[in-house]
This record gives structure tokens, sequence and C-alpha cells, in this order.
């Protein structure tokens, strides 16, 4: 709103004027005349205390706009602002943030904005999620005015997701609405009926779009967290969401956005809704340090204040984390205390800006207890997404308390810490999955990257302060059993499947563990027939392989593998697979290949690549030394492992086979989880087609001592005399019952006559590397299939 000041009034009669208009909009006073230093400090100082922005154009301004303002809005603002009582940085959390408040994100809305960018957005609560969501939608419109829509569905509001009143098949009937009002879809009154509104939406979609060129849709869900889960395992509706970009040739997009578990549940399934990191998430972290400062920097500029020296931003930066929102709350009471700063010299006299900001006006809002609860909330709130993450934090915090905040942790010291205070949620994760967990946790702005090998530590001081005191600390820890819940998902035991529609030997998690992000990596997968190892390879070129400029180079003689190593072009990801499970060599060259892994980087600037090398049994030494760390490296191993009832049910779903629950028990029971059978469960369904049939003949194995031998040598407990001794003493020792690390490490030593420790320690490692031990409330019990195929050889065999 605009208002004309006439006669030369003073500067309280302006602010009377806007103090009696109910507008409630912004307004903009043309005051005709020049005002004085004293009456525009007056003017500022005033409006401050209005509830809407005021902004007054006098005779000087306007001069000056005509002559040097290019018809910039961005030029005004900068002339009138330090001359009003604005303050553009929201207050609280969900405070709706402007277009001009907006910065960084440049690659992630570019993404969002391409038809073939990313579909998967997520990051931390307040990171800028949903206010980056906004901005593209407001591009993707201005962009292409009356030809682009966007439509934004926040899926919590609507109440929509597993423990929601509504199933994930309801977001069509929240489309249908909101596209009708946005003239997508035109209205209900004379559409013909159709039993499936998807169907009807996405008609209407492909018809509004074919009708054009020229037109464009972007719909932006939000909070996906909980549909994704009420849509697993089959994603039925996400694979209708997904599919509209193909259906309409790229005129219409779906952007899915949320929490840590849209980024597991974007990488589900490689025949899925989303091919395994085709569609690789984009990451909403804390703000990169420039786009940082110029959240804080630029606006108080406009608004005539200076920092005094760079310290003080990094202060402030360091103060709020690098995130958005937690920057926007310092900046909205920073204003404030400027503002009444300003007040509080008016009687000294008029002060022409830029207003310097200083220390002790840093420390006014340091010190507001609102502001600290607030960041502290906040931060509180993204540990709580998952109580692993508040438990690793806890951890990390108590360690840094005691010996500083640069003490490191590597993974096996902090998942061993982890499992001390919460054994439940900590005893069932395998390696790869609590690196996945720390990795997440360097996304949301909680830890530092490892980038290094040299272990894991917290992101700053701030990190440390907001997690809290080290009474806060210990009392957290010591109350973890009590107090934390597991939330367990088929996301973190899921597989892709294979051509052949066999579940891989990898799971998702380990995938993503594999390939890594973009950096220079060394994995080693440690397997077996009975757990997969020989599909390991083929698993990695189908999924790797539909990714765009990622590279697999083919891997022949030691030559060439070291050739590849330091090969690539620039900004090229790599994947580098050395299987010595399908061309064997000696424990020398494969020890060697491990060597140069770690110590040949590419030569090329930018590139970056994962190496795995894949060994089986044959290579024990090398099992040793990874398992154990006995020798310093940076290459990680990663065991494959025997599937569980949720991966099974995932699987059984999907490809529609032994999906009842009574088969679904029965296939876990008869298979043991070991993807050797449950290959061969799948290959006897397809000759068969009598899922009955394919579980009578599973029930055979422990009888026939042909078959128990041939499986229990492929599960390599004996590849090694010391591991078929070490087994078979656990076996006469404990039989069905379960037992602790501690006795089975006491059972070996003493029936098979090992007298040194740790040698009886390292055959316990290997057989659990191996999969032979169930776990369950702290406690091991032999698995009981190679248990039971194991005594069917022993008795026939005497």
């Amino acid at each position: 709103m605009s208002t004309t000041v006439r006669d030369l009034p003073p500067a309280e009669v302006v602010m009377s004027r806007a103090e009696h208009d109910a507008s409630g909009g912004s307004l903009l006073v043309v005051y005709f005349g020049t005002l004085s230093r004293e009456a525009r400090v007056e003017l500022a100082v005033g409006s401050a205390r209005l509830s809407q922005p005021l902004l007054v154009v006098d005779d000087a301004a306007l001069a000056y706009l005509a002559a040097r303002g290019n018809r910039q809005v961005s030029t005004a603002t900068q002339t009138l602002l330090p001359f009003s009582g604005v303050n553009p940085y929201i207050r609280e959390k969900r405070g709706r943030i402007g277009g001009e408040m907006f910065y960084g994100r440049d690659a992630e809305r570019k993404s969002i904005l391409d038809p073939r960018g990313t579909q998967v957005i997520f990051g931390g609560r307040g990171l800028g999620k949903s206010a980056l969501l906004a901005d593209a939608g407001d591009r993707f419109v201005e962009h292409r005015p009356g030809y682009h829509q966007a439509v934004y569905v926040n899926l919590d509001h609507e109440n929509i997701g597993k423990g929601s009143s509504l199933g994930p098949e309801a977001l069509w009937s929240v489309l249908d609405r909101k596209l009708t009002e946005a003239q997508v879809l035109s209205p209900s009154q004379g559409r013909k009926p159709v039993k499936d509104i998807s169907e009807r939406v996405c008609a209407g979609i492909r018809a509004w779009s074919d009708a054009d060129s020229r037109r464009g849709l972007l719909i932006l869900l939000d909070e996906c967290d909980q549909f994704f889960e009420a849509d697993a395992p089959r994603f039925n509706q996400t694979k209708k969401l997904k599919g509209l970009g193909d259906d309409t040739k790229d005129h219409a997009k779906v952007v899915f956005a949320g929490l840590h578990s849209v980024q597991r549940f974007a990488k589900l399934a490689s025949n899925g809704p989303f091919g395994h990191l085709a569609q690789t998430p984009k990451v909403i972290g804390p703000l990169a340090p420039q786009s940082a400062a110029d959240l804080l920097v630029e606006p108080m500029r406009a608004l005539g204040f200076e920092f005094k020296d760079l310290d003080l931003v990094n202060r402030v930066l360091g103060y709020c984390s690098y995130q958005p929102f937690l920057i926007q709350m310092f900046g909205h009471r920073l204003v404030e205390v400027m503002h009444r700063k300003r007040t509080r010299r008016l009687p000294e006299g008029p002060k022409e800006p830029p207003y310097e900001v200083e220390l002790a006006d840093i420390v006014v809002v340091e010190s507001d207890t609102g502001l600290r609860d607030s960041i502290s909330a906040a931060f509180k709130d993204t540990l709580s997404l998952d109580h692993r993450y508040d438990v690793i934090a806890n951890v990390l915090a108590y360690h840094a308390r005691q010996r500083g905040l640069e003490v490191r942790l590597s993974d096996a010291e902090l998942r061993e810490e982890c499992e001390t205070f919460w054994r439940k949620g900590f005893e069932q994760l395998d390696t790869e999955g609590f690196r996945a967990y720390l990795s997440e946790m360097v996304g949301l702005g909680i830890l530092a990257p490892n980038h290094d090998g040299q272990g894991w530590h917290l992101r700053g001081p701030n990190a440390l302060r907001m997690i809290g005191t080290s009474h806060e600390v210990d009392a957290r820890l010591l109350r973890a059993e009590q107090d934390c819940e597991l939330q367990e998902s088929i996301v973190q035991e899921g597989r892709p499947e294979l051509p052949d529609d066999r579940p891989a030997p990898l799971t998702i998690t380990q995938l993503d563990d594999l390939l890594g992000e973009r950096s220079n990596q060394t994995r080693v997968v440690l397997g077996t027939s009975a757990t997969g190892v020989a599909d390991v390879g083929d698993t990695l070129r189908a999924v790797a392989g539909r990714i765009a400029d990622w590279e697999l180079p083919p891997i022949g003689r030691p030559s060439v593998y070291r050739q590849e190593l330091q090969g690539g072009r620039p900004r090229e990801r790599r994947v580098v697979i050395s299987d010595f499970v399908r061309c064997p060599a000696r424990p020398e060259t494969c020890r060697e290949a491990v060597e140069q892994a770690e110590n040949l980087l590419p030569a090329t600037p930018g590139v970056t690549r994962a190496v795995v090398l894949v060994i089986d049994p044959g290579q024990m030494a090398l099992w040793r030394s990874l398992l154990t760390g006995t020798e310093p490296t940076t290459a990680a191993p990663v065991v494959l492992r025997r599937h569980d009832r949720r991966s099974l049910r995932g699987w059984t779903q999907r490809i529609e086979m032994f999906h009842t629950e009574d088969r679904l028990d029965r296939l876990h029971e008869l298979t043991g989880g070991w993807p050797l059978l449950v290959g061969r469960a799948h290959r006897l369904h397809r000759e068969l087609g009598d899922p009955d049939e394919v579980l009578r003949r599973l029930a055979g194995l422990r009888t026939d001592r042909t078959e128990a031998r041939a499986f229990a040598e492929a599960t390599g407990v004996y590849a090694d005399p010391l591991l078929a001794t070490g087994y078979q003493s656990l076996a006469d020792e404990f039989k069905e019952d379960p037992f602790d690390l501690e006795s089975a490490v006491t059972a070996v030593a003493v029936r098979a006559r090992i007298e040194d420790e740790e040698e009886a320690r390292w055959i316990v490692t290997c057989l659990d590397a191996l999969q032979v031990f169930d776990r369950e409330d702290g406690q091991l019990r032999l698995e009981r299939l190679l248990r039971e195929c194991v005594r069917c050889v022993s008795v026939r065999g005497h």
C-alpha cells in the first residue's frame, strides 16, 4: 500500500498516519520534500515499532533512484531500508521465507527444476527443505507465467502415510483438488466417473500437457517419510507419481522431500520406484560457508548495518552451525538489537548509516534465552529422528567433554561404545549400516566428515554445546536402554533384485557403502558361496552401470587394474572392481591390490573412484587382518550376510512368491536366510510353479548327507582346519543353547586346546563373519540349519 503526505509534515505526523493504517500490509510513504537527517532517523526509530514494514520516499531519494536506480527494486530497497524499521528475517522456524531472503542451494534448485534432475531431496529438520521447495516452485512458475504451474503438498498436514488415518492412495484425492484449483484439471462436474482416481488425475495431467507444448507442471511433495513407509514394499503409488515424467514427455515432474528415511527409501530397489542411485537424493544440509555468510551479511548491509570485522560473522555462523533457519532467527534478533541501539543513540544526535555491529551486540543476542532454547531444541529434534543418532552424538559428546573436541573415534570404536550403552539398538546393525548412519549425520550437520580416515568427531563446539552439558550427556547415555526405541524399517535390510529376480547378495546400505560418496575409498567384500559372493560383481555392474557419469572399467591383468586406479576424466565417478572370486590369485597379489588401491589415486583432478575388491575364504589371511584390524589400512571390510525375515518379506512381496505369512515363515526356516538357498528356492519356484512343493524339496537338505555336506562347505566353515575345529567346539559345548561372545572364545580355546586367547578370539570373529550365528538379546546361537547339516555330516561320517 502507498500513501501520499503533503505540506511537509514532521516525522511524527507521518508515523501517526502510518499507525492508523488498518490494512496490515506494507506501507510505502511518498513524502513531497526533502527529509533532514534527524527526520530520517526519527522515522527509522518510529517505524521499528510498527507491525508492518514502512519505507519512505522523499525528493532526495526519488532523485537518486531516477538517476542511478536503473529501475531495479534492489537499488530502491538498499537506498530506503537503512532509514526504516524493517526486519526481513523470520523470528520462528515455521515462518514463510521471501524469495529475496533465500540464499544458496543453487545446485539443488537447478536439479529440482531440471526435468531429468533429482526427484528426491532430504535433510534434517529446519535445514531448508520446505523453503527450497517453495523457492523452486516460485521460480518454475515465474520462468513461464501462464504456462508453468507448481503444486505443493505437505503430506503430514494432509494426514497421509503410515500411522495416519489415510493410506498412500489418498494422495490422489489431494492432488485432484489442488490441480483443479490450479486449473490443470477441469472441475469435477461433467467428468466421466472413473473407478481409480489416480487414473483420472494422471489422464488429466497428460491431456493438459498435450494441449500446449509450452506447459509444465511441478508437483512438490513434502514430508514423504511416512508416505513411503505406507507405500512399501511395492511402491504402487510412488511408481505412478514418478512415471508422470515419462507419460508427459518430461512436461510434469514430481519431487519427493523429507527426512532421513526418504533418502533410504529412494534407494530401496533397482526395479522399484527409483533405480538405485539413478535418482541420486540431494542432501539439504547446512549452508555452504559463503551462502551462510551472504544470508547474514547482505540483508544486514541493505538495512544499513555493517559487521565491524569478519570474526563476528564467523562467530554467528558457528553459533548457528550454518543452518539457515537458525541464522534467520539469530538475524531477526540482531536486527531488533540494532534498531534499539539506534533508538538509544538518538539523544546523542543522528548518526548516518552504516551502523556498526559490534561484539557487544552479538553477545546480547547469544544471551537470549529463548534463542538458545530454540537452537538446542532444533538440534535435538534432528537427533530424535532416530534414537541411534542420539546415542552416537552423545557418545562423541562424552569423549569431547573428557578428552577435547578434536578427539576422534574409528568406526569400530564408536560402534562398540554405542552398543555398550544401547545394545538392542546396535547389535543387529551391520558395519555398513553403522557407517550409513554416520554419513547421514554428516548430511544433517551433526558430524564432521571422515575423509582422511582418522575417525569421527562432532562438527564443532556449537554442536557439542547444543547436545548438552556433561551431566546431560551422561544422563542420556545411562538411560539409553530404557528411553530409546528401535524404529526398524524394511529399508535397512532391503536388497535390489538381480536380472533373474533373485535378491542381490548386497543390501541397499551395503551398496551405498561400496559405491560411496564423491571421494576416493577402498572396500573389500568378504563372502562365501552360501552368502552369494559370486554375484557381487554382477550386482555392482548392474546397479552402477545405469548411473549417468559413472564409469566401470573392465579389469583383467594386474597392470590394467593399476592403470585404472589412476585413470579417469574430470568429474568422472569410477567404480574399479577386482573380483578375486571369479579370477583367483595368490594371497600376496590380493594384498598388493589393497595397498595399491590405498596409494594410487586418480591422476586427473576432479576424478573420484570407489575400489571394490571381492574375496572368499581362499584369502583367509586378508580376512584376518581386515576383521581384527591388526594392520593399519583405510580399506574397510563389507561382510555379506544372510537374509532376515524383513528382507525376505520385502523380496517375496515384490515378486509375489511365498508371500503369505505361513509360507514366508517356512521359507525363512528352511533356508535360514542363506542367499544360496533363497536363490535355489527361487529357481525351483520358476521351474515348478508350486510354492508348497518347493518348500517340501528344501526340507530334504537336512537329511541328505551329500546335500548337507555341500551346503556346509559352501558356508566356509571347512575352509580352514581351525575354523572347522572351532565350529565343532561350539556345537559340542552349546548345542541349541545361547551363549555370549566371551563364552564362545573360552569354549573354542578349551575344547580345541588353543593356548593363545587371541587365536581363539579370531576363530570366533571369523565364524561370525561367515554368518554361522544368530543374534538375539545380546546372545549368540548357532544358526539352526547349518548346525543340523554339520551334525548330519558328522553322524553319517561315523
